[in-house]
């Protein structure tokens, strides 16, 4: 019992600073620098919001330093042994798998986007300058950036990534588990996650700001979105007991999400797709994630 009054304690003080701290900075440094300098730079923007990334774990850290936790449990060995190298397997390809079936999906639905010819990529970077560019480089362009992205992106991205994920699935996942079954615990860890992301959503860093239902619909397909690639991510995590493959898993997903666009003449209707973050485009990570979910259950059957 006592035991668990602690657990409580180190998770109220875990999600207070990083929902503050974050927010915070999210305000001062990214809201706040939108507003007031013109002319910003896509670089300077997308480094401020990397930034962010790090809140995570920089709480877990201080929470465990308050709270006399210590590091010994970290969740941050490889876990690879006893064949648990299919995990990583997992994290490393099956967002590049999600994420083109969810174009798909998209642009059979929203078919008036779809182009070859690559109008709006085109058209974003002749407005920056960049000319004579044709479908067919741009076409050469994507493949190779597909390429790059499901073979060294997840690695590119792992040091954002360990920043979040050492503190959702190395610390806050660990401790909600002892207290929730698989669904719940999936459900809550989505809605901390997906809320988490608030300030930007209302800044329109994900979907815009012009979308009918603005913000909520955004909270609401962000937070959509968390459940289902955190469901995958705390997959990988519960069964490698490591959060290391979970932050293989979201180097990925940041590394392709946005690949789509390329095939897009207005650049995407954002809340939909092509993005997995999207309502739509993000069908194919939801069912995956359900059927992840059926599998944890079924194993914590087993073991009661």
């Amino acid at each position: 019992m006592q035991e668990t009054g602690i657990n409580n304690r180190r998770i109220i003080i875990y999600l207070c600073l990083v929902f503050i701290f974050t927010y915070l900075y999210e305000y001062f440094f990214v809201i706040r620098y939108l507003a007031d300098v013109p002319g910003n730079t896509i670089a300077s923007i997308t480094f401020r919001v990397a930034a962010a990334m790090f809140m995570p774990a920089v709480c877990a850290a201080v929470t465990r330093i308050v709270t006399h936790e210590g590091f010994r449990d970290a969740y941050i060995g490889f876990g690879i042994k006893d064949g648990k190298l299919k995990y990583y397997l997992l994290a490393w390809f099956s967002p590049a798998v999600l994420t083109l079936l969810g174009a798909i999906i998209y642009f059979i639905v929203f078919r008036d986007d779809f182009s070859l010819d690559m109008e709006y990529i085109i058209n974003t970077y002749a407005g920056q300058g960049v000319e004579g560019l044709t479908p067919d480089v741009m076409m050469k362009t994507a493949v190779s950036q597909a390429v790059t992205a499901v073979l060294i992106g997840p690695v590119i991205n792992c040091v954002t990534c360990f920043g979040e994920e050492w503190g959702w699935r190395g610390y806050l996942l660990p401790k909600l588990k002892e207290r929730f079954s698989t669904l719940p615990l999936m459900v809550i860890m989505g809605l901390i996650w997906g809320v988490w992301h608030l300030p930007l959503i209302i800044a329109g860093h994900n979907y815009g700001q012009g979308y009918a239902g603005y913000p909520y619909a955004g909270i609401a397909a962000m937070t959509v979105f968390c459940f289902s690639m955190g469901t995958i991510f705390s997959y990988v995590t519960i069964y490698t007991g490591s959060c290391i493959p979970a932050v293989i898993g979201h180097g990925a997903v940041n590394a392709i999400s946005a690949i789509g666009i390329y095939f897009t003449k207005s650049g995407g209707k954002m809340l939909f797709g092509p993005s997995p973050a999207g309502l739509i485009a993000g069908i194919p990570c939801l069912i995956f994630a359900c059927l992840l979910i059926v599998l944890m259950n079924k194993d914590e059957t087993k073991q009661k």
